[in-house]
């Protein structure tokens, strides 16, 4: 039996989603970024004010790294993500919007 992803994994795979839900559907390159402003806006009260100006900067890379890793015989495929600074930053304030803390992963 594979391994379960670990909790941290699928956190990250909860805020990614998120994240999509908001701008898949976007019609245009403006809408689109409408929606991510959004989405990041919404998360300003959870980021530290040391951490506010990484998220400022405008664009950032969310990840270092993305992978996606067929296995089986179907369309199922392992993701394997590492997220950028910035988007670290974004993640732990997605999590603290939840109540959990960002180190442990867990209310």
């Amino acid at each position: 039996m594979a391994d379960a992803p670990a909790p941290r994994h699928a956190l990250v795979m909860h805020c990614i989603a998120a994240l999509l839900q908001r701008t898949l559907g976007c019609p245009t390159l403006e809408a689109h970024q409408q929606a991510l402003q959004g989405f990041l806006d919404e998360l300003t009260p959870w980021i530290s004010p040391a951490a506010l100006p990484a998220l400022v900067q405008q664009p950032f890379a969310l990840f270092d790294h993305l992978a996606f890793t067929p296995h089986g015989d179907g369309d199922d495929k392992n993701v394997s993500v590492a997220l950028s600074p910035r988007g670290e930053v974004m993640f732990r304030a997605w999590l603290r919007q939840r109540g959990l803390d960002p180190l442990l992963c867990r209310s």
